[in-house]
């Protein structure tokens, strides 16, 4: 029993290295420009005749391209997640520290002792909800560098370079470095898009569940 709690920290503790060293390593290819140069070009020999056309309409090839990838992104979300059981989790960890925090108000010690014996539960559920939410994100994250990757490149070699936006009339979409108006617009409209796709998958799921719910056959109770 004692090398048990020494074992939960460990897998949190592994995992959260890997996903250090994995957002890292992204941060490695976003920053470095020759790099980032390097992989948007190979890229483009897929995306440039799908969404680059000329290169006269570089807003609306950004907003395509956003919505294809946030439809990506968002789908293999959507289907490599519990939804019903991080649901549960959540509900089940809030409820828990809700009675702690009363507990510890109160000062029932005897409540308290027995919420305290089972915070090794509470952490199984929470490390649940953590893998859950980080499963799908190395997917998403390849197609994100490689999106962003792409408009770099894009834009730098797209005929027209100047594009109004709602808060400036006339804007660069090629200076900035990294932190640049393109990288700008891509966090405004994908945030947004994002949010959109992944309620309508919701809906489109969980009404489905709830159709075959309700033509489940309950048997009649006799008294």
């Amino acid at each position: 029993m004692a090398g048990q709690p020494g074992g939960q920290q460990a897998a949190p503790s592994t995992s959260g290295l890997s996903w250090m060293f994995v957002f890292l390593f992204m941060m490695l290819i976003l920053f470095n420009q020759g790099t980032r140069q390097l992989l948007g070009s190979a890229i483009g020999v897929v995306l440039n005749p799908l969404l680059a056309g000329d290169g006269s309409n570089p807003m609306w090839s950004l907003f395509l391209g956003i919505i294809i990838v946030a439809s990506l992104t968002q789908t293999i979300r959507h289907f490599m997640t519990n939804w019903t059981k991080m649901a549960e989790n959540q509900a089940y960890m809030k409820a828990f520290n809700k009675e702690l925090s009363e507990a510890r108000k109160s000062q029932n010690e005897q409540r308290l002792k027995k919420l305290m014996e089972m915070q090794p539960q509470v952490m199984s559920k929470q490390m649940d909800v953590q893998s859950m939410t980080m499963r799908p994100t190395i997917f998403t994250m390849i197609l994100f560098i490689a999106f962003i990757t792409w408009i770099y490149a894009f834009v730098g070699v797209a005929a027209v370079d100047v594009v109004a936006v709602p808060w400036e009339h006339a804007v660069k979409l090629s200076t900035g470095g990294f932190f640049s108006t393109t990288l700008l617009i891509y966090i405004l409209f994908s945030i947004p898009m994002y949010q959109i796709i992944t309620n309508i998958w919701k809906y489109i799921t969980f009404s489905k569940r709830l159709r075959t719910l309700d033509e489940v056959d309950v048997p009649e109770v006799t008294l």
